[in-house]
């Protein structure tokens, strides 16, 4: 293939016509209009796939070659572009070096006394200095053993000085003593400190100087939306242009691998909740982490520092904060970020929280992400109503990619973007203005929930549940499962010996597949009480009751309920893979489910009758009440094509007590990962069946 004198080949596209006598390689050059919309195009997204390429043949009148080449050939001339610039900078670099060796080097052959300024010590006058020193050195040496003779015969014949001034001096010997009087060691680590990265010293000036630029450009962006915001040409939605940004950023990019990108959204809302208690929850990671819990897996402030800061007059809170972001599915990525978090009040009743990645004590020759000045803009409204605007500006390194199946939803506006946020900011403040209610509301029913505290309690567990089920997904631990499981799932092991959950050892398997329905079909599907027994394992073939409901949303489909499930004598054949004992009576299920615009989730806690009246109870609170979730999370494929409004995504995921156990040296036998995997497996193969989808290959 030819190149043209330019260099480059992303004007020509090549092909070839048969004929009877021969072939001939014909040059066709594209126009003026489709190479701007390759290059558009290509911005956004440098490896299309098969539908993407075939919805560009569509619209461009060519052939699918053409499309394959032309990206193809692009990213070849991006990475010679590239290599190009980063030897141009090694030589720079290199340069520099030598000019610094040398420069040091006749620094060495002059060097001055640092105390006196007295004559130079060439490399002829180095060593009588040093014999001087050696001298000076063991006469000081001499009169030092002088004195210790004098004070030990001097001292010897007075008592001896009790230890007790010198009592605050830690030792080695102190530590070893203590803790052999039942001080464990390991109680010195906080339990905050069982994750996230260390606490690093902390620049002062450099933090509020890159707190100050990120809340400047993230106010650019927000104010002057006609000068920095287009349309994407994939789907539609407004993306920040990236000529437009580099002429006013001091941002540089921080990943130079061909692969990387940079991922870019926006999104508004009005949510009924304040001003000020928003911002109150967004400060504390704690708060924060429970407020998203479908996307903050863990959160860390690892500093903080409040108004008496000399960063700017308008500047009330500046902290240091390690976050973990995760979606949808073990097979997306977690993305973590040690940010500055930086609040101010730019107007009255108007707020911006702005956010950037700051390399405090944090690895980033290893990081896969980095966040450029993202945040939101928070508006007072009458009311006690907020409006909120929100920005996610972030490039990620190719090691982050996601699996094919969750690529293109978690590379656009839907991922990882505002539209996320801001649909689980709106369920989240439904949800906690439906949590206030003193009284119950008329849209709840309960035969078990009979007052707005025991409501309070239940919803605050099942928040709980929804937050443990997500920080389950990342599925670390993870073990390799055997090559022939149908559906690729996924295994993990851990040792649980905290609160909240049942002591000893868990084993969680996920699964996620492709379903050509609409994620309200499937939603709807699994929501059904009539035909659950046809799947569900824990219900045994039976049917299983509603036995209370309570609204979370104003969506019907968004509530908490607990099922009560009536095993027959006669269960199931998956009774061998969850064992429970018939004297326990009839067996409970506390479940939460939500539906919005990006999707839907249903988890699950299967529970008797006593940790039922312990979770409605005052005398225990939500947080140590064991619970184990399993469930399901649905979400759109974003391929039209799969349906007129597009096929499902979903993640099914189970939690099982293997073991009861808590010592380390429990060995995971091959026939309890076999268990969980064939439980799962065969829950996928009965849904799919049920919906008439075919089955995994």
């Amino acid at each position: 293939m030819e190149i043209d004198g330019s260099g480059s080949s992303s004007n020509e596209q090549y092909a070839s016509e048969d004929s009877n006598q021969d072939e001939k390689r014909v040059s066709h050059r594209h126009s003026p209009q489709q190479i701007q919309r390759l290059e558009a195009y290509f911005k956004e997204c440098p490896h299309p796939d098969g539908s993407q390429r075939r919805q560009l043949c569509q619209e461009l009148k060519l052939e699918a070659n053409q499309i394959k080449f032309w990206f193809q050939n692009k990213r070849t001339q991006c990475k010679a572009q590239e290599e190009r610039y980063t030897n141009m900078q090694l030589r720079g670099e290199n340069e520099n070096l030598q000019n610094e060796n040398k420069a040091m080097l006749e620094v060495l052959r002059n060097v001055k006394c640092p105390k006196c300024g007295g004559p130079s010590f060439g490399k002829e006058d180095r060593e009588p200095n040093l014999q001087k020193l050696r001298l000076e050195n063991a006469l000081l040496k001499e009169q030092h053993a002088q004195i210790s003779t004098f004070v030990s015969k001097h001292l010897s014949k007075r008592p001896m000085v009790e230890e007790d001034s010198f009592s605050s001096v830690p030792s080695q010997q102190s530590f070893h003593h203590n803790s052999s009087h039942g001080i464990n060691p390991s109680n010195m680590f906080e339990p905050s400190s069982s994750f996230g990265p260390p606490t690093p010293p902390m620049d002062i000036n450099l933090l509020s100087e890159t707190a100050a630029c990120a809340v400047e450009e993230l106010k650019r962006l927000f104010l002057a939306e006609e000068q920095f915001w287009v349309k994407s040409s994939i789907d539609g939605t407004y993306v920040i242009d990236s000529e437009s940004y580099e002429k006013f950023s001091r941002c540089v990019k921080h990943f130079r691998s061909t692969s990387a990108h940079v991922e870019s959204s926006k999104d508004v809302t009005m949510v009924p909740i304040e001003a000020t208690t928003l911002i109150e929850m967004f400060l504390d990671s704690e708060k924060w982490k429970e407020f998203f819990p479908t996307i903050v897996n863990k959160a860390k402030t690892i500093h903080e520092l409040g108004s008496e800061l000399p960063i700017r007059e308008n500047c009330n809170v500046l902290l240091v904060m390690w976050e973990q972001l995760h979606i949808l599915s073990p097979l997306v990525p977690p993305r973590e970020f040690m940010i500055v978090r930086c609040c101010q009040e730019i107007q009255k009743g108007l707020w911006i929280i702005a956010d950037v990645s700051h390399n405090v004590g944090f690895d980033f020759v290893n990081a896969s992400c980095y966040k450029r000045p993202s945040g939101c803009l928070i508006q007072s409204l009458p009311n006690a109503h907020s409006k909120v605007m929100w920005i996610e500006h972030v490039e990620v390194d190719h090691k982050l990619d996601s699996h094919k199946m969750y690529r293109e939803v978690s590379s656009g506006g839907t991922g990882y973007g505002a539209k996320r946020w801001i649909v689980t900011l709106e369920r989240m403040c439904e949800r906690m203005a439906l949590n206030s209610i003193q009284t119950l509301p008329a849209s709840d029913w309960s035969d078990v929930v009979t007052t707005g505290e025991k409501r309070r309690r239940v919803m605050k567990l099942g928040g709980r549940m929804i937050q443990d089920f997500n920080g389950m997904l990342t599925m670390s631990g993870k073990v390799d499962f055997p090559k022939q499981s149908k559906c690729g799932v996924r295994v993990s092991i851990r040792l649980n010996q905290e609160q909240g959950q049942p002591p000893g050892l868990i084993v969680s398997a996920a699964s996620s597949l492709s379903i050509p329905l609409t994620p309200s079909q499937v939603f709807d599907f699994l929501l059904k009480l009539d035909n659950r027994h046809q799947w569900d394992v824990l219900s045994y073939g039976t049917a299983v009751s509603e036995i209370a409901r309570i609204a979370t949303g104003s969506n019907e489909s968004n509530c908490l309920t607990i099922l009560r499930v009536h095993p027959m004598q006669e269960e199931s054949d998956d009774k061998s893979m969850m064992e429970r004992d018939p004297e326990e009576g009839d067996m409970l299920m506390l479940q939460d489910s939500y539906m919005d615009a990006l999707g839907g989730m249903i988890v699950y806690a299967p529970m008797d009758m006593a940790t039922m009246n312990m979770a409605l109870s005052t005398n225990v609170e939500a947080p140590n009440i064991p619970i184990l979730p399993s469930g399901f999370i649905i979400s759109s494929d974003r391929r039209p094509s799969t349906t007129e409004d597009g096929g499902t995504l979903l993640t099914v995921a189970f939690q099982i007590l293997v073991s009861g156990k808590t010592t380390s040296s429990i060995e995971v036998n091959e026939r309890s990962v076999n268990i969980v995997s064939a439980l799962i497996s065969s829950t996928v193969q009965k849904i799919k069946e049920l919906l008439n989808c075919p089955p995994c290959e």
